[in-house]
């Protein structure tokens, strides 16, 4: 299951149809917020979340999941303004989605950053 997060309801719809599409289970979650209380309830195998959100941005929700679920890969979604910020925060070892984005590349972030998670559990 893979958990999206973002404040823009028409870019979350977005990004679950895709993934639906690309045949994973999703749950969506408006906010930082909303998004601990459901990594809480249920951990997912992988969180696809927006960087900037007003409250709990990325950045900080990104450290809060890895304070219980330090293992749980996240994908950082953007668009190109946030990049650096991102970067710089997050190092160059993140997994980024830079907006827009194509259904092909989600799909190979998604399948790469999953494949990087499981040789990072195992070695």
């Amino acid at each position: 299951m893979i958990l999206v997060v973002d404040d823009e309801p028409q870019v979350r719809a977005m990004i679950v149809r895709a993934l639906v599409e690309l045949g994973y289970q999703v749950r969506e979650a408006a906010d930082g917020e909303e998004a601990l209380r459901l990594v809480a309830e249920r951990r997912p195998e992988l969180v696809v979340l927006d960087y900037v959100m007003p409250g709990l941005d990325g950045a900080e929700t990104a450290r809060r999941i890895a304070a219980t679920e330090p293992d749980l890969p996240i994908i950082f979604s953007t668009g190109h303004g946030a990049l650096r910020a991102l970067r710089d925060a997050a190092g160059d070892a993140a997994s980024i989605l830079e907006k827009p984005f194509t259904l092909a590349q989600l799909d190979e972030l998604i399948d790469t950053t999953l494949k990087s998670a499981a040789r990072l559990r195992l070695a």
